[in-house]
């Protein structure tokens, strides 16, 4: 089975982003992750485990988005959602 991987990385990142932000702001959603699967971080996995493989998937004969190599959006987007991460835990705890 053919899978593109960086194309899954693009998907799968903005959504632990997200994922990761709406936790954090909204305490029923981190509890909601909580009690169906444990922990909130297992949740987590799940879900962006299930859209990594779903989008590598679907999308396995891609090779570019809007123009720029899968593989050139997919490290840019990893890189970009983790500083989201980072700047979003710097403003909310720190400042």
């Amino acid at each position: 089975m053919k899978f593109n991987f960086y194309i899954g990385s693009v998907a799968a990142s903005w959504m632990l982003a997200v994922l990761v932000v709406a936790a954090e702001l909204y305490a029923p959603f981190k509890s909601s992750l909580a009690s169906a699967f444990m922990h909130h971080w297992v949740g987590k996995l799940v879900l962006v485990s299930l859209v990594f493989f779903a989008t590598a998937y679907v999308y396995r004969n891609k090779t570019e988005i809007l123009g720029v190599a899968d593989g050139r959006v997919g490290w840019f987007s990893v890189l970009g959602s983790l500083a989201a991460i980072l700047l979003f835990y710097v403003v909310e705890f720190v400042m």
